[in-house]
């Protein structure tokens, strides 16, 4: 079972990591951001607003590290 496992994984793993190349990559946009990394810091903005964080680098860290 878990050669199973490690096998579908592997399989798996490269249409997981060709869905993430398309939706985060601006190759075939120009320098544009994409909408899901703008949509995703929007959130975390959003997010820092709703708890009441205002330190700037608080806010930058959580960008540079998601």
């Amino acid at each position: 079972m878990i050669t199973w496992i490690k096998l579908e994984k592997g399989t798996l793993q490269k249409f997981v990591d060709d869905l993430f190349e398309t939706i985060f990559s601006t190759a075939h946009r120009g320098s544009a951001l994409p909408l899901a990394i703008k949509y995703m810091f929007d959130f975390l903005d959003e997010q820092a607003d709703k708890h009441q964080i205002n330190d700037h680098d608080v806010r930058h860290t959580w960008k540079s590290n998601w």
